[in-house]
């Protein structure tokens, strides 16, 4: 808050003001004056500071009162007295504000220094034609004086060593965020987080992308060099208080990009490369950082799939869907629940520790190889659930599951042989169906879940169907009515060879990939059957009118033998 306490008041030379209302040591009262000249702040001890700005209000964070920058504290009585903290409030807001007027200077070197790469198209597969963006963290410490830079740090120095930390970084902390505010739109780029209806917009996206390399790559490493400058040797905990400072606006870069990391991949990828730098902006554990190295290792670990060629179930969907068990059945974590309904603990103390037993629970399988990370945000998606006051762990739960099946979908595309991606999902989907039936999950899968999961796998049945049984089943439909019966019978014959053809190399191929269970195999082949057997049954009979008694030279399999065939397919077992 900075506007003049006295705004509004007649011009008097002297005024007193007397703070009655906050406690104070015993023996001990204050006494507040406002100096005759607004440009000038005398401290308790006497000494002078001149200000070329107007009379400011302070808010005190650790005291919850509102004061002007340009009163006067003095002990009255007992001990020796203190330096006047208003004055060097005072003091550290005058170099501030002189410091903002050079902010226009800053912003133009960093606005030149990025020129090229904000002018670039980022959003193409060769990226060897993005000009690279080259780190430079001396750019505002360069372009402000060092006399300057001098008189913040000695200001800050005093506040601290007056044990009003959390006030100097207050004030710091909220100039210099504001500065990141300026400078992302002076250059033309997002200043706050992306809305749902941004989420398909290609040039939302590239701007997020520049955005974001242009904060980890130059301005939070300018910033970090600056506030060390300002701070280093007069602050415990630098690193701490440089990361709760620039946290504000890395999650507002990292939430929008978590909106679109299933929707680009060119997002993906930018995330790939930055995320370890916005973590040492950004306070320890926080989990907006640990949600996106969740995900991010999701794809990583369903992007090769080389290590599942029969399209089986991936050590992910077993991981996620054995954490999820486990926090469902977790005794700590029941009885907790058991305490919200009845109203013996607040929801406040509910989440945190659900939230510890959570973190604890994760952190002891990762020693036993399980790399899943603390899931506990939740995006846009997921207000509306909170209004209608779902819990925190159901709803850890849900984003769990719903980052498991989009990263499952995507990623069932690395297959070059789509048809054994159709069967990659009906694997993994039918595997979560079954454990959450028979671990009984309901809280989590419950009945609209169960019913749009049975939609989806029979959705990639029938294009497991379309993308590899129809072509043989086409190849049984012939058009032969207006045809002379040689050139029908002709005809025929080479279409039950290459029928032929097709179904061995098919059945081949497709019996040494895996159905996670019998009833889904049997479901498959039966579909298969639904759909060959009356075609190749009506082909025979057609073929045997043209052909007679020969009929059996140039048939390879009758209808039983097809179907002895179809049981071999899927003998993989996992």
């Amino acid at each position: 808050m900075i506007s003049s306490i006295f705004s509004g008041l007649p011009h008097q030379d002297h005024v007193v003001v007397e703070f009655g209302s906050h406690s104070q040591p015993q023996g001990t009262s204050l006494s507040v004056t406002q100096v005759d000249s607004p440009q000038t702040i005398v401290t308790g001890t006497g000494n002078a500071c001149s200000q070329p700005h107007p009379v400011i209000d302070m808010v005190w964070p650790s005291r919850g009162t509102t004061r002007s920058a340009s009163q006067i504290v003095s002990h009255q009585e007992g001990g020796a007295p203190r330096e006047n903290i208003d004055g060097n409030m005072a003091c550290l807001m005058g170099c501030i504000e002189a410091l903002k007027k050079e902010n226009g200077r800053v912003i133009s070197t960093i606005s030149m220094h990025v020129d090229k790469y904000l002018k670039a198209n980022v959003l193409v597969e060769d990226q060897i034609s993005v000009p690279e963006l080259y780190g430079d963290d001396n750019m505002v410490v360069d372009s402000l004086s060092p006399g300057m830079i001098s008189n913040l740090r000695e200001s800050a120095e005093k506040m601290l060593s007056d044990g009003f930390e959390k006030e100097c970084l207050h004030v710091y902390s909220n100039w210099r965020r504001e500065f990141l505010r300026e400078s992302l739109c002076t250059l033309g780029l997002p200043d706050q987080e992306l809305n749902m209806e941004d989420i398909n917009k290609m040039e939302k996206i590239e701007s997020l992308i520049k955005a974001m390399n242009i904060a980890a790559r130059i301005l939070f490493p300018n910033e970090r060099r600056f506030f060390n400058l300002v701070f280093s040797g007069s602050l415990s905990s630098c690193e701490f208080h440089f990361r709760e400072l620039c946290t504000e606006w890395a999650i507002s870069l990292l939430n929008s990009a978590l909106v679109l990391v299933n929707r680009s991949h060119f997002m993906r990828n930018t995330l790939q490369q930055l995320i370890g730098k916005f973590e040492l902006c950004t306070t320890p554990g926080n989990i907006v950082v640990l949600l996106i190295r969740q995900t991010l290792y999701i794809y990583e670990a369903l992007d090769d799939v080389s290590h599942i060629p029969s399209g089986g179930v991936h050590p992910i969907t077993l991981e996620v869907m054995y954490y999820i068990y486990s926090v469902c059945k977790n005794r700590e974590i029941s009885k907790l629940r058991q305490d919200l309904k009845e109203e013996k603990i607040s929801s406040s103390l509910y989440s945190a520790r659900v939230r510890v037993l959570l973190e604890n629970s994760l952190e002891a399988k990762s020693k036993n190889g399980n790399r899943l990370y603390f899931i506990g945000y939740l995006d846009l998606s997921w207000e509306s659930k909170l209004r209608q006051g779902l819990e925190d762990g159901m709803l850890y739960m849900y984003r769990m599951i719903e980052l498991l099946e989009s990263s499952l979908e995507a990623n069932s595309k690395n297959y070059k042989n789509p048809t054994l991606g159709y069967v990659f999902i009906m694997n993994n989907r039918r595997f979560i169906g079954v454990e959450a039936k028979r671990k009984e999950l309901g809280p989590i899968f419950g009945d609209d879940w169960h019913h749009e999961n049975t939609s989806i796998l029979q959705q990639n049945v029938e294009l497991y169907l379309r993308s590899s049984w129809n072509k043989i089943v086409n190849l049984l439909k012939l058009d032969i009515n207006q045809l002379e019966p040689s050139v029908a019978a002709e005809l025929m014959k080479d279409n039950l060879h290459w029928l032929n053809e097709h179904f061995d190399h098919t059945c081949n191929i497709q019996s040494l990939w895996s159905v996670c269970d019998e009833e889904l195999r049997e479901q498959i082949i039966k579909s298969i059957e639904n759909i060959l057997l009356p075609a190749y049954g009506s082909f025979i009979g057609r073929f045997e009118k043209f052909v007679g008694k020969n009929v059996y030279k140039y048939i390879k399999y009758g209808i039983g033998e097809v179907q002895d065939q179809l049981k071999n397919l899927f003998l993989i077992r996992e």
